[in-house]
């Protein structure tokens, strides 16, 4: 997934919030969980929370991320409008993965006005991750 809705507090009950909003997380994490099942000493979760894929297009396709989150976001609106209301939930966050391209001196992304009026109305921030690709990419 390239972007993502990540809903994530330290008291938040994901399992009740889930079950009332009908989304379909492809992961959940729990408070006081280790971060890694198969480590067991590894550090815990010191939230709680759930990660939502919102688009599947490439790093590359920025424009078409910003597309799918604006169909997902108008699609689940009503039921994301539970967000604001949960005192609980610390971070609600639309991360969108995309590539760092070492042939430009300035990058810039733009954010249409659609999308920011829906995440304000929802209560959601917005992040940009930017990866660096790889030897084998490239």
């Amino acid at each position: 997934m390239t972007c993502i809705l990540s809903i994530i507090g330290e008291n938040f009950d994901v399992d009740s919030f889930i079950a009332q909003c009908g989304v379909k997380p492809y992961g959940i994490f729990y408070k006081d969980q280790l971060i890694h099942k198969d480590l067991p000493k590894s550090k815990k979760n010191k939230f709680s929370g759930c990660s939502i894929g919102v688009s599947s297009a490439g790093f590359d396709e920025f424009n078409k991320q910003v597309d799918d989150a604006i169909s997902y976001l108008n699609l689940n609106q009503k039921n994301l409008k539970l967000i604001p209301s949960i005192s609980e939930i610390q971070f609600a966050t639309l991360n969108f993965g995309i590539e760092y391209d070492i042939d430009k001196f300035v990058q810039s992304k733009y954010l249409p006005n659609t999308l920011l009026t829906l995440c304000a109305d929802l209560g959601i921030g917005i992040e940009l991750s930017i990866y660096q690709q790889t030897e084998n990419e490239i």
